[in-house]
């Protein structure tokens, strides 16, 4: 995650406990079959979704050859991709800028939105259909949907949850302290329009938590109350 959005990127050398600086400059794609994103890569990666449409697509006839074409047509490809950019770049004021993106506003001023005003759909927007099919982000948000569901937005101690909100919190009933490490890492995460708040208590006192509703992003007040 961090070689993805961060130049240059501490890395820790295989066997030592040494954290060097390294630039962080390649272009990493991943394959596979039934892959899922998790987590924060949802936002760091566009997906490409290919469907042959048959039970043997490795039994399809191609014509041609792509790694000769554009070997072939190198030049070409180049002088495209390249006036793109320069003319992005000359033309800034003419550019309709996309959905915003933390960590990669350059790349969505230099690449997107030159994309973009071409008529390339924005591949921002594929990001929160990623973050929904995250099986982790899932979990999280019926978890949350159960909270409200038996407690609403009432404070209460982790001893004290629903039945059904222990389960959810704890699928492998791994006990007590299990559910109240949870809860501690899960506060502050909003997720399905909710949210988990901790509240502040006394030493050695046990924490209450509750579930708050909060606005969409685009319903938010700009300005504090």
């Amino acid at each position: 995650a961090s070689a993805l959005a961060e130049n240059p990127v501490k890395v820790r050398v295989l066997g030592l406990s040494k954290m060097p600086t390294v630039p962080s400059t390649a272009f990493l794609a991943v394959t596979g079959n039934g892959i899922a994103l998790s987590e924060d890569l949802a936002r760091r990666f566009i997906t490409v979704e290919l469907d042959a449409r048959t039970e043997d697509p490795e039994a399809r006839r191609f014509t041609g050859n792509l790694m000769v074409e554009v070997a072939t047509r190198r030049a070409e490809l180049l002088a495209a991709v390249l006036t793109i950019f320069r003319w992005g770049r000359q033309n800034t004021t003419m550019l309709t800028g996309g959905l915003p993106l933390g960590s990669y506003e350059t790349w969505c001023a230099w690449v997107r939105d030159p994309l973009l005003a071409l008529g390339c759909a924005d591949p921002v927007a594929r990001i929160s259909r990623t973050k929904g099919t995250d099986p982790d982000r899932q979990a999280i948000a019926e978890l949350f949907q159960a909270w409200e569901q038996h407690h609403g937005s009432a404070p209460i101690k982790a001893s004290a949850l629903h039945e059904e909100v222990r389960r959810l919190a704890d699928p492998l009933g791994r006990g007590p302290q299990f559910v109240a490490s949870r809860l501690e890492r899960l506060t502050g995460t909003q997720i399905a329009g909710l949210r988990l708040e901790r509240s502040k208590t006394a030493k050695w006192t046990p924490a209450t938590y509750a579930m708050v509703r909060v606005l969409p992003l685009n319903e938010a007040p700009s300005t504090p109350p």
